[in-house]
């Protein structure tokens, strides 16, 4: 047994001497930890010996196979999460709400209502998570109200300014329709569809009916984040479908283009679904591709504006009743433009917004460094739309940060 106990011992040590250190684990979907660089000072101080540690738990050898063997074990001996996620019902994993602190939701809250003050019109849709729509499939006790009622108190502060999705997503979830993924944080684009619908009547706007898209299925072969936390063996694949313009609709799609920001330099793309993606392990990334500092819908020249196209004359109506065209300094040209201030769940949002606007500014403020306030005046923007999921907008600290830009006007 000793000897058998020092082999297993051996075989590991030297395989794991033996393959090369992997950077990134497509089934985590994070980057491993590689090998730290010795140095007097990183050994002096310990640094070294904890990266060290860090460095051989990520390149333990065949460390995505002891990873989903961890999660069957985790699930066999009764435990209802592995690695913050649950083990729900109908094949679904469920992630387990992010704390919430008070003072950062207020934060966020306190910077729309800032924009609302100086003359923008902000619309804040926060979108509640699997955890609060689907809270009849987690296991039992594992249900809890904190972000429901910070969601709620949101909705209390911001009044009109205040876009409620989840009726819409409760009615939906009511019938069985998969409004998320089962293996993935996301919305589906049936979930964000209901944002869309959300939004429109709360601009008072006639929306697109589900009868003028064409559902078509591009994936049958994802697995999301949280399968990626959770690993359990098993787990059947997620469907990505995608609403399509079909043909003959009354309102056809504008043509567009798309122009991306990743800090450092700027492209375009002819499409808002970018199939590269769906060859990699974050299919959602189909959508608008990764998380970028700024991303920009336009239509293209040669097409009436949207405006003009709705028979809205020189401006759209918004939720507060002023126009684009009063509120943002006289857009000569009638052009409809919005910010939308986001996370990922824009990116299956943004497409049903494409007959409504001339043009889309998605901000993630996580990574962009200029100044949003500036950059609106610049554009003639006055349409703002924060758009997030629960865990995002009530943990966030980056929302915050528009006060400071406000403050600077």
């Amino acid at each position: 047994m000793a000897f058998a106990f020092l082999a297993v011992i051996a075989l590991f040590s030297i395989t794991g001497l033996v393959l090369p250190d992997r950077a990134f684990s497509p089934q985590e979907n994070r980057y491993l930890t590689t090998r730290p660089s010795l140095s007097l000072s990183a050994l002096l101080s310990a640094e070294y010996m904890a990266a060290i540690e860090e460095y051989a738990t990520d390149q333990f050898p065949f460390r995505d196979i002891w990873v989903s063997y961890k999660a069957l074990a985790q699930r066999l001996s009764g435990q209802k999460e592995n690695n913050d996620v649950f083990f729900a019902a109908d094949g679904y994993l469920i992630g387990k709400p992010q704390q919430a602190p008070a003072d950062v939701a207020q934060g966020n809250l306190d910077a729309v209502l800032s924009m609302q003050a100086a003359g923008y019109q902000p619309a804040l849709l926060v979108s509640p998570m699997a955890a609060e729509i689907l809270k009849d499939k987690l296991p039992a006790w594992a249900y809890s109200p904190e972000h429901a009622d910070l969601v709620r108190r949101l909705q209390a502060e911001a009044a009109e300014a205040f876009v409620n999705v989840t009726p819409y997503l409760h009615q939906a979830a009511a019938t069985g329709r998969q409004i998320f993924f089962r293996t993935d944080h996301h919305w589906t684009m049936a979930g964000a569809y209901l944002g869309y619908q959300a939004y429109m009547d709360w601009l008072g706007e006639t929306l697109m009916p589900l009868e003028a898209f064409a559902e078509r299925t591009v994936s049958k072969e994802f697995f999301g984040t949280l399968w990626s936390k959770n690993s359990y063996p098993g787990t059947e694949a997620d469907d990505i479908v995608v609403y399509e313009f079909g043909e003959g609709n009354m309102t056809p799609m504008p043509a567009y283009e798309v122009e991306y920001f990743d800090g450092n330099q700027i492209w375009l793309a002819d499409s808002v679904f970018q199939s590269e993606y769906l060859e990699q392990k974050d299919k959602y990334a189909y959508f608008l591709g990764q998380n970028r500092p700024l991303v920009v819908i336009r239509q293209l020249e040669g097409h009436p504006s949207t405006a003009e196209a709705n028979g809205n004359g020189a401006g759209a109506s918004t939720g507060t009743g002023a126009s684009t065209a009063e509120a943002g300094a006289g857009a000569a040209e009638a052009k409809r433009k919005l910010m939308i201030f986001k996370d990922s769940y824009a990116h299956s949002f943004a497409p049903f917004l494409l007959p409504h606007f001339d043009e889309i500014h998605l901000a993630d403020l996580r990574y962009w460094r200029q100044d949003p306030i500036t950059y609106m005046e610049n554009h003639d923007i006055s349409e703002v739309l924060f758009l997030y999921n629960a865990d995002s907008f009530l943990s966030d600290r980056s929302i915050s940060q528009l006060r400071a830009y406000m403050a600077r006007r």
